[in-house]
């Protein structure tokens, strides 16, 4: 009963991890296919000694923890404000989550187009209000949190969709015993929803970040890793090196390294919101 899926799972993590250590502690170069020999843990000490790598190991985890978090906030903070009946309630609900309906690529060209310095709509309102002329994926200090808007605008309505139904199945006794005590808004949010939310809160962290670490076509479209490397994630670091360089060992050993901080940060979440004394 079990083989189906322990096959699937051999041919499509087992087998391609291993593919990848082995090319990870070997030489290897598309332009020299006949080329190869083992040469142990070379190329992590390369990799150590590599300024961009750093680089861009900083600038992943900057734009992973911007975009989580202002994603976690945003999200359950719609989510909450939502919990209360209004007129236009569900139609607001339905508005919100219609950029998870549209592909990355689309999304990314036309946030291209809004950020645009001469063309885009964005710069444009922020030289009326006194900014002067501004080319926010051109400029190093605004690139990351410029990519850090455009993903939180589209994966938002992700993080709103699980809290609110996080929100929406919580039992209702716990807080009408706290009305009855005499608790305050902030102390229920606190002291109730809160708690009770800790595994979702999990689960949808991980999940984001998670995702925002793999990042690749958002990126890759709005500004292709530049100016220069300052927007240049290890995805799109190990884009170059295999594909444009064709450093095939390179690539796969950024892609362990990967794998470790991933597990690490995951990890550390986990450990983190679990620990969460609320």
């Amino acid at each position: 009963m079990l083989a189906p899926a322990i096959i699937m799972l051999v041919l499509f993590s087992i087998y391609p991890f291993i593919v990848n250590l082995i090319n990870a502690t070997s030489h290897y170069n598309f332009t020299e296919p006949n080329n190869r020999y083992f040469v142990g843990l070379e190329n992590f000490v390369d990799l150590l000694k590599d300024k961009i790598f750093w680089q861009a190991l900083y600038q992943t985890l900057y734009y992973v923890f911007g975009s989580v978090f202002l994603e976690f906030f945003l999200g359950f903070g719609v989510a909450y404000l939502l919990l209360d009946n209004f007129k236009g309630r569900d139609v607001f609900r339905t508005l919100y989550i219609l950029p998870l309906g549209a592909t990355p690529i689309a999304i990314s060209l036309v946030w291209k187009i809004m950020l645009n310095p001469d063309l885009g709509i964005i710069p444009y309102f922020l030289k009326i209000i006194g900014f002067g002329k501004l080319d926010l994926l051109g400029n190093i200090k605004t690139v990351i949190p410029s990519l850090i808007i455009v993903d939180a605008w589209y994966w938002t309505p992700f993080m709103f969709l699980i809290f609110s139904a996080g929100l929406l199945a919580m039992p209702s006794e716990p807080f009408e015993a706290a009305d009855i005590d005499g608790a305050s808004p902030f102390k229920k949010l606190v002291y109730i929803t809160f708690p009770l939310l800790k595994p979702l809160i999990i689960v949808a962290v991980l999940f984001r970040t998670i995702d925002a670490f793999r990042v690749f076509d958002t990126i890759f479209v709005l500004t292709g890793g530049g100016p220069g490397h300052f927007s240049e994630t290890l995805n799109l670091l190990t884009y170059r090196e295999a594909f444009r360089f064709m450093h095939i060992s390179y690539a796969s050993t950024i892609a362990i390294i990967m794998l470790i901080v991933l597990i690490a940060i995951s990890s550390v979440t986990i450990k983190f919101f679990k620990g969460l004394e609320i």
